[in-house]
């Protein structure tokens, strides 16, 4: 049977839950079976953690700063308290269950969120390093700059050190809490890639690998086979 992998939601304005589709197509594509995790289940959520083999953290809102001991920044955007608390909760029974983690964009900064680690509220006002449009005008499927990655699994992925992503983010990660550690960073000193050393398979990303692995970028794809063969592996 193929592992069933839980995808979480975005919230928009009018409290409609959202997924983009290329997430469920990148999934489907890699083998794995898509469930798509709600807003609002809480204190169902050993119950689901249960159910999913592997949990895909996806992009969205800004991370609320409350989660890491911080007041709002002027510039800090849109937040969703409930998704939050909802991925916070889910996320931590699946790490103590060791059930593999995929984190994309806000996702990977909810991975270190959930381990004790910071956020950048907004690169441009806080990181004075930023040199690189990290949140970018092109297309979503053109990947806009250059990364480095260093070490771990997604070197072994990746076999190469210097790959091209797609980037829209104005949040970053700041202090990386462990037993994560930096496996990638941008040009300009920001963090694109994060990995846990504790875990079977916990990596989080700054990037949108699921539009990229279904406009045929290699690494991306692997990425996902990779997440979802380690989902099969109980």
């Amino acid at each position: 049977m193929k592992p069933v992998i839980g995808i979480t939601c975005n919230v928009d304005d009018e409290d409609t839950q959202q997924l983009q589709y290329a997430y469920i197509e990148a999934v489907t594509r890699a083998g794995g079976a898509p469930v798509i995790l709600p807003i609002g289940i809480d204190e169902d959520v050993m119950q689901y953690a249960s159910l999913v083999d592997g949990l895909l953290l996806t992009g969205g809102d800004d991370v609320a700063p409350y989660y890491f001991g911080e007041d709002p920044h002027t510039k800090l955007g849109r937040v969703t308290p409930g998704r939050d608390s909802m991925e916070i909760r889910l996320a931590r029974q699946m790490l103590n269950a060791d059930k593999p983690i995929l984190g994309i964009c806000r996702g990977m900064q909810m991975i270190n969120v959930i381990f004790g680690g910071t956020l950048y509220q907004d690169l441009e006002s806080q990181y004075e390093k930023s040199l690189i449009q990290h949140k970018q005008i092109a297309k979503r499927g053109h990947a806009s700059h250059s990364i480095r990655i260093s070490s771990g699994k997604l070197l072994e992925i990746a076999n190469i050190h210097e790959i091209f992503v797609n980037s829209f983010h104005h949040q970053a990660v700041r202090d990386v809490a462990k037993p994560l550690r930096i496996t990638g960073i941008a040009n300009d000193g920001v963090v694109e890639a994060i990995e846990s050393e504790k875990h079977k398979f916990v990596i989080g990303v700054q990037w949108h690998p699921e539009v990229l692995a279904n406009n045929g970028d290699i690494l991306s794809e692997k990425l996902f086979k990779k997440f979802i063969e380690s989902c099969s592996n109980k």
